[in-house]
C-alpha cells in the first residue's frame, strides 16, 4: 500500500469536519490507492471491475453488468470495448435478442482476473491489518447498514457480505 498522506493538520481535527465529509475523503483516498495498486496490471479501476463482474456472471448482458456495478451503461460499454480490443473480453449477440450481447472472458481475461484477485487480496489484507478483525467486522456491518438505507443493497444481502481475506471466517 502507498504511504498514507496526513492532511488532517491542514483542516484541523478531523472529527470537526463531519462524518459525510470524512467518508467522502476516505473513499477518494481508497479509490486513489486502488488505482495505484492496479498500475502494474495495465488496467483501470473500471476495467478491473468489468472483468470481475463478467467473471462473476459469465454471459451477462452489458446492461445487467452496468446495474450490478452501479455504473452508467455507456461508461461500462467504453470499458468493455477497450477490454475487447485488448483481447480480454468477447461479446456475442444473444440468439433470442440480437440487440443484446453476452459478455465472456477470454483466456487472457481469466488470467487478468486472477492477477486482479491477488491485488484485491493484498488490498483487503492491508485493510484487515489496519483495522483488526473486530474493527473490520464493525466497519462492514456499518457499511452494510448504510448500503441498505441508501438502496445500494437489499436488507438480506447486507449481512451476507464476505469478510474478505485475513478477516477470519467467524461471522
Amino acid at each position: 500500500m502507498p504511504a498514507r498522506r496526513h492532511v488532517a493538520a491542514r483542516f484541523g481535527a478531523s472529527r470537526e469536519l463531519g462524518l459525510g465529509f470524512r467518508l467522502s475523503r476516505l473513499a477518494r483516498a481508497l479509490r486513489r490507492d486502488w488505482a495505484d495498486e492496479l498500475v502494474g496490471s495495465e488496467l483501470t479501476p473500471p476495467q478491473a471491475a468489468v472483468l470481475r463482474g463478467v467473471d462473476a456472471s459469465p454471459g451477462c448482458s452489458l446492461r445487467a453488468l452496468a446495474r450490478t456495478l452501479g455504473s452508467d451503461p455507456m461508461n461500462v460499454k467504453r470499458s468493455v470495448d477497450e477490454l475487447e480490443d485488448r483481447g480480454l473480453l468477447e461479446s456475442a449477440h444473444r440468439s433470442t435478442d440480437r440487440r443484446s450481447r453476452t459478455l465472456t472472458l477470454t483466456a487472457r481475461g481469466r488470467a487478468a482476473v486472477v492477477e486482479v484477485g491477488a491485488i484485491v487480496d493484498r488490498h483487503e489484507s492491508w485493510l484487515t491489518a489496519a483495522l483488526g478483525r473486530d474493527g473490520r467486522r464493525a466497519l462492514e456491518a456499518a457499511v452494510g447498514r448504510l448500503e441498505v438505507l441508501l438502496g445500494l443493497a437489499a436488507p438480506d444481502t447486507a449481512t451476507a457480505i464476505s469478510p474478505g481475506p485475513g478477516a477470519g471466517s467467524e461471522r
